[in-house]
């Protein structure tokens, strides 16, 4: 596919740039064998401790986000239902001076793919998967048969066909146990018209994790067993090294509040879903029900999909009893597991921490904010699945919405944590507060291990690469402290302008514990972007093929599962911003694995670094039809919205 962008002098590259000179590169790049026609774009998605690569592909535009639970990790009401709230939602969080186009791109998708429209017509019109998933162990494509068949209570929509290739497919992360963690839809079901069973449920290997069964004592809502969605993120072994493993996601517990008619799609009543207070029987095969959505608790499951339970409660006054409050929906998700090993003193060592994000009541604002769920039970055999909300919960301070009266962030989330209790998330700064001209994701590091964790944020450790205002997604982190995302890549005003054009990064983060001195001092003891770890100054080499978008998993050997703009038979130059082929050359997204060059834990390990060149003028690439990568930026970045006002 041709690109065709501006691709201007980020003025915090120039910072970087101008401090380092050296001649090596620290990573090589390997491009990731994905089965063929699988999709137009791959991402590299996880990586495992033996270095196998998993992913998703995508055809077009997401429209709503297949890795949050409310969508855009903001709309606890489900209201995001057309064109005009997606361009609404663009005005007033991301502030583009394109948000017509932008909106117009997630409604309609491109290249007669993807798109929030497609799957709202899906029921009259059928539907093809967007995202298929890989795994490169197996080098199979994921899913490819009826997803409920592996269900421990398969519900099909009036019993119809099921339509070959028409569920999504992504991939979070590889279990302790080497299997895939990911999401899947049900796909749809012919009966003249579409039916879909559920647009979420988690899964590892090929067990699909069920919803609820009961909540807060008694048994959940008909729909709720039947349309329930689920995520699975991460997993831990319990006891550790010799027991069970067990899967930490979110799961539905209730319905949402389906009387409210903002919750509708062109007509289309999800109040119908329910007669006389009951569920109807057949919710799948109803048009009123395709956009049916629920409550969701932390919860954790065997791996086998037989039992689960929800981690903790909500906070909420105890005179509120329901699930959903002034038509919002309570909400929690857990996104990252560790049963620390005891190499590190803690209090907590082999029981399990978690952490993502729990519902804090402000009135009648439900706030989903980064929270740490500290287990209230003693190490012991198993974990009780008869037993609800075994885990406590801590909210991460600095981390919160409110801040002194002021709404300043929309939401927040911590996404994994390792073993020495380490934990890293992201703050969304609201659209009403923007900072340095930009509504962003805020990358934070917390200590999951202090009495009130406390959130600092990477902005304000001093290196050039987090700037003020600069916005991101922090993807994972290593028992080494290294952090893996992406980050903007210039400083470029966002609200009333242009999208930040953004890269992959790595930290290695001085923490206050578990921190490798042999391992931080290959980085120079510094944040970098990807691309300057992979530059090997031969612009004919291997890796000047490759331009790394985002990062999304690290293993302990540092090994990285990772995107990129691929040209093949390299750039006209090593430079960031060097054209493909004098800028008519096709550039591809591609999932890669960068792979380190030397043992990042041997003593006389040795590196040099040469970061890339930057040209000092604008850049202009000319071309053909602007690639999917540059439309679907912010679903990779995972940029999350608030509520509509």
């Amino acid at each position: 596919m041709n690109c065709s962008r501006i691709f201007k002098l980020s003025a915090v590259a120039t910072l970087v740039m101008a401090s380092y000179s050296a001649s090596a590169n620290l990573y090589n790049v390997e491009l990731v064998t994905v089965p063929a026609n699988l999709g137009l774009e791959s991402y590299g998605s996880a990586i495992d401790e033996t270095g196998n690569v998993a992913g998703d592909t995508r055809n077009g535009t997401d429209g709503l986000p297949f890795r949050d639970e409310a969508p855009f990790g903001l709309d606890n009401n489900f209201i995001y239902q057309d064109f005009d709230d997606i361009e609404s939602y663009c005005y007033s969080q991301l502030g583009y001076n394109s948000c017509e186009n932008w909106a117009t791109r997630e409604w309609l998708g491109i290249n007669d793919a993807g798109g929030l429209k497609r799957e709202r017509e899906a029921y009259y019109d059928g539907y093809t998967a967007n995202a298929n998933a890989f795994d490169t162990k197996t080098g199979l494509q994921l899913f490819t048969n009826e997803p409920s068949e592996n269900d421990v209570e398969p519900y099909r929509p009036s019993n119809g066909t099921y339509v070959t290739g028409s569920n999504n497919v992504i991939v979070n992360k590889y279990s302790v146990d080497g299997n895939v963690i990911g999401t899947t839809s049900s796909g749809y079901y012919d009966f003249g018209n579409y039916g879909l069973a559920y647009r979420e449920r988690g899964f590892v290997g090929e067990t699909i994790l069920p919803p609820a069964t009961s909540f807060e004592g008694a048994e959940v809502s008909d729909i709720v067993t039947k349309m329930g969605r689920t995520m699975a993120f991460d997993s831990f072994e319990y006891p550790e090294d010799s027991g069970t493993v067990y899967i930490v996601g979110s799961a539905s517990v209730a319905p949402f509040d389906y009387g409210d008619s903002d919750k509708d799609y062109n007509g289309r009543d999800v109040g119908q879903c329910f007669s006389d207070g009951q569920s109807i029987s057949d919710p799948g095969a109803s048009p009123n029900c395709q956009n049916f959505a629920f409550s969701t608790k932390g919860f954790v499951w065997n791996s086998d999909g037989s039992e689960g339970v929800s981690i903790a409660p909500w906070s909420r006054p105890d005179s509120d009893t329901g699930a959903t409050r002034d038509q919002k929906s309570y909400m929690s998700s857990a996104r990252g597991a560790v049963v620390p090993d005891g190499t590190t003193t803690t209090k907590y060592t082999g029981v399990p921490v978690l952490v993502g994000y729990n519902t804090l009541r402000d009135d009648n604002k439900l706030l989903m904010q980064a929270a740490i769920f500290y287990p209230n039970f003693a190490a012991g055999p198993d974990i009780d699945m008869d037993t609800e909300d075994q885990w406590t919960f801590k909210f991460i301070s600095r981390a919160v919405v409110e801040d002194d009266g002021d709404y300043i962030y929309a939401n927040t989330r911590a996404t994994d944590i390792n073993n020495n209790l380490m934990v890293i998330g992201e703050s969304k700064r609201s659209g009403f507060y923007p900072e340095n001209g930009a509504a962003a994701n805020r990358i934070f590091v917390a200590d999951a291990s202090a009495e009130t964790p406390s959130a600092t944020y990477l902005s304000e450790t001093g290196e050039s690469i987090f700037f003020s205002g600069s916005g991101g997604e922090a993807k994972a982190v290593n028992n080494y402290n290294e952090i893996v995302g992406t980050i903007d890549a210039e400083t470029a005003r966002e609200y009333n302008g242009k999208q930040r054009r953004h890269r992959g990064f790595i930290n290695p983060y001085d923490f206050d514990v578990g921190t490798h001195a042999t391992r931080r001092t290959l980085f120079q003891n510094r944040a970098w972007w990807l691309d300057d770890l992979t530059n090997d100054d031969d612009a004919s080499g291997n890796n000047n093929q490759f331009r790394v978008i985002a990062a999304s998993d690290i293993n302990d050997k540092g090994e990285i599962a990772a995107t990129a703009l691929y040209c093949a038979g390299g750039y006209d130059n090593t430079g960031h911003n060097a054209y493909c082929g004098g800028g008519t050359g096709t550039e591809a997204v591609v999932a890669v694995k960068l792979v380190p060059t030397v043992d990042l834990n041997a003593s006389d390990a040795t590196a040099t670094i040469t970061p890339r060149s930057v040209e000092q003028e604008s850049v202009e690439r000319q071309g053909g039809s602007m690639a999917p990568w540059m439309l679907g930026l912010l679903g990779l970045i995972g940029l999350r919205r608030r509520l509509k006002k």
